[in-house]
């Protein structure tokens, strides 16, 4: 393991906007997750999100791949799916970023994440971590949102010229889907 050296004082603000990237660009995918379960669920969004709101992602994800495997053709479903996967993934990755402590690095793109956990015994480590890599995860978000949105258009359960506007019911289990990856 090589050895480590870390700067006193805050972290730079390379590193700060790169860790605030992730956190806006999650809320962000939040939303769309959110949206996209109550297209699903055929129920206007603005009032669903009191119940969205007291719902974990894994839940809403969850949720959303029930839907999609009742309500979507098999093609669809499976698509729909895939993306929540890849969603659950990026959850895993934002909290590794937005909860860890994180130190500056010896430059100011680079910091040190501290990652312990205390369930019996104490156990460590200190990944470094580059703003471009923070950054490559909230890119990673928003491509995820955009494919997801995407989706929700070509199943007709979202119009870009009217977005809180919930579509009128259709038969989506005959929708073809495509949505690349």
């Amino acid at each position: 393991m090589s050895k480590l050296t870390v700067r006193q004082g805050p972290l730079s603000t390379q590193m700060y906007c790169a860790i605030g990237m992730v956190a806006v660009s999650w809320a962000h995918l939040e939303e769309v997750v959110a949206l996209c379960l109550s297209r699903l669920l055929g129920v206007e969004h603005v009032e669903f999100l009191t119940i969205s709101a007291n719902m974990p992602v894994k839940a809403r994800l969850d949720s959303i791949k029930a839907l999609a495997g009742q309500k979507l053709s098999s093609k669809a479903a499976a698509q729909i799916i895939e993306l929540c996967e890849q969603a659950s993934q990026l959850s895993k990755e934002r909290n590794r970023i937005l909860h860890g402590s994180w130190l500056q690095g010896e430059t100011p793109d680079f910091g040190v994440r501290l990652t312990y956990r205390a369930h019996g015994r104490v156990t460590y480590d200190s990944p470094a971590m580059s703003a471009k890599e923070i950054a490559i995860v909230a890119t990673s978000m928003n491509e995820l949102g955009a494919r997801l949105m995407l989706s929700l258009q070509q199943l007709g359960l979202f119009d870009p010229k009217a977005p809180m506007k919930t579509p009128s019911p259709v038969a989506v289990a005959e929708t073809p889907v495509s949505v690349a990856s």
